[in-house]
């Protein structure tokens, strides 16, 4: 009887039911595709990661210049060492040194596209011996020929590349046989990238090129990398280049696939929020169509449960045919959205198990929905049967009220729901992005890392840059390697800059930039790890002795893991590893010509709009795939939404639709009307969206990026898109919708009042 009473009622309300489906739909897809893809990253980088034998801790070091470093002055890195310590700590499972052979980007092509404007350290490498494997597209171990080259996965679409390319280095010709994936340098955010070469290569080239080392441990189960560290530390172990943890490793693979995903989680949350309160509306509508049947059937003694059983009945086949329909559609939209992870990480292990996470997603979406509409139910227990017999006008015009409101308030999300990540896309991608990666605001940004003597390069463009006219201002910036002893007697590896901070500052959550000798800034990180903040003393030991510095602001930064520090020096008292200068040109200056005249003094030189682009390369594009997607959604729901309530605020009004016509008013007065009803809240809608798009969304992304060492975050609009483009898309779906809603009253004839009183 149930059955038969559900299928009558869903057949002659084919609108309720249609709406009602697609918004269990919507809502069960885009939780389940937030779940399909969280679960398809992580899966893939930790089936890589472990394919490849990710070291636990890895120490880069680049040569120091204090012979004490060395063995016997010789240059070679004190293995001997190494090896006593790594024997004498239990935590210890295996050590290796890697090799890196650090190429000039200016003598580097691929494919004829030459590398002089990469930000990257792009460098040769020989296969691990003991872990840390270079994989194949295939996560395969390869062999690799003399004369031949294995390319990181990430330059083939960037550089268009294919097997058989040639790549130079200076006057020597490699053939790449293949793409690797770098379980640790994947991320164009890793700011080093890897190519594999034949050990009697790599031993040729050495002779030209400056060698680094990556040294690399593996620790036994339970081992905490920071305990690890400070023993490492302690030990005077070379250490003049950041330290990477597995845990960082992960988290770097995991940022630039993670913004869209996190992007997605915030569109299926206010999707499901719209969906619950569009449900719970169209439900209260029909209950009010059917009160009279309601109070009947309470009349002739039909128990409360069994009415309430009636209806949820009808919405828990919606659920399953919305579940359905949603977990479906989510596995057709993975691929494409998935395309860059399966080519930067591989396809994940498990895939069952993405499967019956999404589906146990899905599954969650609509057992929130369905509680909704069983709480809301429950509301008709406590009414009568000659309350639902009796006339309900106030009841009528509140819910008259409420669906106009509904509408500003879907028009609204929708609206904040396109904002927030076009926003996000437009800061990130803006040269002043370089705020939050503990780097100045400059033109253009010149890296000194390959000379022979980083301080007399250095030195040597320092003099040119002053004697410029075209430059309008400069700055020197050094990178040193120096041990931090915390108040517990511990000892971490700190990377420290120093130079004038003032020139082109940073983003200073707290405090300033150093001014003093012995003053340091921190970042947010380090900050945090370390417990310190600003008016606190952290000590330095630099050649053997112990400095008290004065923490004087707290920066964001999410380069070198987040992990960073400044100084203000006026001597050499922490060795460089590497300089970097900022500057700005005359506005008159031709940049590209300038660029290419200072590439022959030995140093990297970009503009700093293309490094923000470079480094964030990977990240930027899932990030505008994210925001094509939620505009995408939004002008889905936005017509949806306003073209179904359009319909039935029609129907709701059809006597007094027909009464006015039957008064002398047309067709096209009642449509402007009923128009002008529903632009008004939908107008009013999306102007609130705007406002809580650029001022609520700025904290949700900044509670995200929080956690990868920004603060103080800030959007940077791009005014036409923020104000006029998007706003713009959506007032004309939102037009659309509702003149597509009102067109019902064309079908409403004006004998249609006479034919009986309204209901």
């Amino acid at each position: 009887m149930i059955k038969k009473l559900v299928l009558n009622d869903i057949k002659h309300n084919k609108l309720f039911s249609g709406a009602a489906v697609f918004f269990m739909a919507v809502s069960a897809m885009l939780l389940a595709l937030t779940v399909l893809l969280t679960a398809g990253l992580l899966g893939a980088i930790d089936s890589l990661m472990a394919k490849a034998q990710v070291p636990d801790y890895m120490q880069m070091h680049a040569g120091d210049q204090e012979a004490a470093v060395y063995e016997e002055s010789s240059g070679e890195l004190p293995e001997r060492q190494i090896a006593r310590f790594a024997g004498s700590c239990e935590a210890v499972e295996k050590w290796q040194i890697c090799r890196f052979l650090n190429l000039d980007n200016s003598r580097l092509s691929l494919g004829g596209k030459s590398l002089a404007d990469s930000t990257q350290d792009n460098g040769l490498s020989m296969q691990g011996e003991q872990f840390d494997y270079l994989l194949t597209i295939d996560n395969e171990i390869p062999e690799v020929l003399q004369g031949e080259v294995y390319v990181p996965v990430c330059y083939r679409s960037r550089y268009e590349l294919t097997v058989r390319d040639q790549m130079e280095i200076g006057d020597r010709e490699f053939v790449i046989a293949g793409f690797l994936r770098d379980a640790q340098m994947n991320s164009m955010m890793a700011s080093s990238k890897r190519f594999l070469v034949n050990e009697a290569d790599y031993k040729q080239l050495k002779e030209e090129y400056a060698e680094e080392y990556l040294i690399e441990f593996l620790l036994r189960d339970g081992t905490d990398s920071n305990v690890f560290a400070a023993a490492y530390a302690a030990a005077g172990l070379p250490a003049n280049g950041p330290a990477i943890t597995r845990a960082l490793i992960r988290m770097m693979n995991a940022l630039s696939d993670g913004t869209m995903i996190f992007i997605i989680f915030l569109v299926s949350i206010v999707v499901l929020l719209i969906s619950l309160l569009c449900i719970r509306f169209m439900l209260s509508l029909q209950m009010e169509r059917d009160r009279k049947e309601v109070g009947m059937l309470k009349a002739l003694g039909v128990g409360k449960a069994q009415i309430r059983r009636l209806y949820f009945a009808k919405y828990l086949i919606f659920s399953v045919c919305g579940g359905l329909v949603g977990v479906l559609t989510a596995f057709c939209f993975r691929d494409p959205l998935e395309r860059q992870i399966r080519e930067l990480y591989g396809v994940p292990a498990d895939g069952l198990r993405a499967g019956i996470l999404s589906l146990m997603a899905a599954l969650f979406t609509e057992g929130i929905i369905l509680l909704s509409v069983h709480r809301f139910l429950r509301r008709t227990d406590k009414m009568s049967a000659l309350t639902a017999l009796s006339a309900a006008r106030d009841q009528e015009r509140k819910h008259g009220r409420r669906q106009y409101l509904l509408i500003g308030f879907v028009a609204a999300a929708c609206t904040f729901l396109a904002l927030v990540p076009q926003n996000l896309y437009s800061t990130m991608s803006d040269p002043a992005f370089v705020r939050y990666m503990g780097i100045g605001d400059g033109a253009i940004r010149m890296d000194v890392r390959q000379a022979d003597n980083i301080d007399a390069v250095t030195k040597r463009i320092a003099d040119t840059l002053e004697k410029d006219a075209r430059v309008e201002k400069y700055a020197v910036l050094r990178t040193g390697s120096c041990t931090a002893v915390l108040s517990n007697g511990e000892m971490i590896h700190l990377p420290v800059e120093t130079g004038d901070h003032h020139i082109f500052p940073v983003n200073y959550s707290k405090g300033r930039p150093p001014e003093g000798e012995k003053e340091i800034a921190l970042s947010s990180m380090n900050a945090e790890e370390l417990g310190l903040s600003v008016g606190d003393s952290l000590h330095l030991m630099i050649r053997g002795e112990t400095a008290a510095y004065l923490v004087c602001g707290i920066y964001s930064d999410i380069t070198n893991g987040g992990r960073t520090a400044k100084a203000y020096q006026t001597d050499d008292e922490i060795p460089p590893v590497w300089s970097v200068l900022y500057v700005s040109l005359n506005e008159a200056a031709d940049m590209e010509l300038w660029m290419e005249e200072y590439r022959q003094m030995g140093a990297d030189v970009i503009a700093v709009a293309d490094y923000v682009k470079d480094t964030y390369s990977q990240t930027l594009e899932q990030l505008r795939l994210a925001s094509v997607s939620a505009l995408g959604m939004a002008v889905l729901v936005t017509a949806v939404v306003l073209t179904l309530f359009m319909r039935l605020i029609v129907e709701k009004n059809r006597y007094a639709v027909s009464l006015h016509k039957a008064l002398g008013f047309t067709g096209s007065n009642m449509r402007r009307i009923y128009f002008r009803k529903g632009i008004c809240p939908a107008l009013a809608g999306i102007a609130a969206g705007v406002l809580c798009g650029n001022l609520c969304g700025e904290g949700l992304c900044g509670v995200m990026l929080r956690s990868f060492g920004v603060d103080s975050f800030h959007f940077t609009f791009d005014p036409v898109q923020a104000f006029l483009v998007l706003p713009g898309i959506l007032l004309v779906t939102a037009a659309a919708a509702v003149w597509t809603g009102i067109r019902e009253i064309r079908r409403v004839s004006a004998w249609e009042c006479c034919s009986g009183m309204e209901d």
